[in-house]
């Protein structure tokens, strides 16, 4: 019977009950920690849907399969602004992180350099990723392929994924200006939660097989999701598609397996990433941006892109997070997994 307790964890709590999970499903150390991160800095910005609640599908991956835990990302510089990164099944998490090095160096000696996942699994928060570049002064662009879950438009059958992308400028004596959307108008997790607790969604969320705005999340999940902006979403999802699918690959979003479930394999979607100097295009760069923040914000009620992350930031490492006892249990039954199925 599920319990409505609940469990008071800090962020360093939540690092160490996701590295344990992960590892204790079959994951080597540098896979797992650069994944407990992304899982740690998801709930410190509230992030709750790829957060701890999104930790059961890797588990879950790595004990069927459909990712690798073992395995060593291998990467090569192809041309002076493109390093090509093969993920080999594994996280795009630890291939990005054995990879940034490299790619840092590529943009800053070049004014720009692009960094290409292939052979990869489900990004997780794609903004943790261009926040890293804006860390090294750079701008950092970011675009994720996924499976299936858009319909093209005019269409009902779902065909491109939730693809998202995402932006990040540095700031001289600040955070960096984070910019993280889907192409659709939610995250499809959120749909497949709401289902879980028989809850309903909006009606802006997911389209049922007809073609028709739908509150019932398991309709939606039989249709596809609504995209951002109507037709705009679809064609955002086309360039993710083309940019992290056509050039990652080798699965673009048609033929991807899911990430939802154990079947189908691993996914091989792709991750395209670019980082420029902005101070070889313009040594003002800095100073326009700043010029550009204080004049959005001199108007009342306007805020940054990102700047609830950062509220949030302040008020979770201070205050830690609370998690459901139920789901706390399975988070640490995944550390003891792979030992109690041999």
């Amino acid at each position: 019977m599920a319990t409505t307790e609940t469990v008071h964890l800090t962020l360093d709590d939540v690092f160490s009950l996701s590295l344990d999970a992960l590892v204790g499903c079959g994951a080597n150390s540098d896979n797992a920690k650069p994944v407990a991160e992304s899982i740690r800095d998801a709930e410190a910005d509230g992030i709750r849907n790829v957060g701890l609640n999104y930790l059961p599908h890797y588990c879950e991956h790595l004990l069927c399969g459909k990712v690798n835990g073992q395995v060593k990302a291998a990467f090569k510089q192809t041309a002076p602004g493109v390093v090509i990164c093969d993920a080999r099944n594994g996280f795009a998490h630890s291939a990005f992180v054995l990879t940034f090095e490299k790619f840092a160096s590529v943009a800053l000696n070049n004014g720009i350099g692009s960094l290409c996942l292939q052979n990869s699994y489900a990004a997780g928060v794609i903004g943790w990723y261009v926040e890293k570049i804006a860390e090294q002064g750079l701008v950092g662009l970011a675009f994720a392929n996924s499976p299936v879950a858009i319909a093209p438009w005019g269409g009902t059958r779902a065909f491109f994924g939730t693809n998202p992308m995402a932006f990040a400028f540095p700031r001289p004596d600040d955070f960096p200006v984070l910019i993280d959307q889907s192409s659709s108008t939610t995250a499809k997790v959120n749909v497949v939660q709401a289902a879980n607790k028989g809850e309903p969604i909006p009606d802006t969320w997911a389209l049922d097989k007809y073609g028709n705005p739908t509150t019932d999340p398991k309709a939606g999940l039989e249709g596809s999701m609504s995209p951002a902006g109507g037709y705009k979403g679809v064609a955002m999802a086309m360039i993710v598609d083309l940019l992290a699918g056509a050039l990652g690959g080798p699965s673009m979003s048609y033929n991807a397996s899911l990430f939802a479930g154990n079947s189908g394999g691993p996914p091989n979607v792709g991750q395209f990433f670019i980082a420029i100097d902005p101070s070889v295009f313009n040594s003002d760069f800095a100073q326009r941006a700043e010029a550009m923040i204080s004049a959005m914000l001199a108007q009342e009620n306007v805020r940054l892109p990102g700047n609830r992350r950062l509220l949030n930031r302040a008020l979770f490492a201070e205050q830690g997070v609370t998690l459901e006892y139920d789901l706390y249990q399975k988070l640490k039954a995944y550390s003891q997994a792979q030992s109690v199925s041999n």
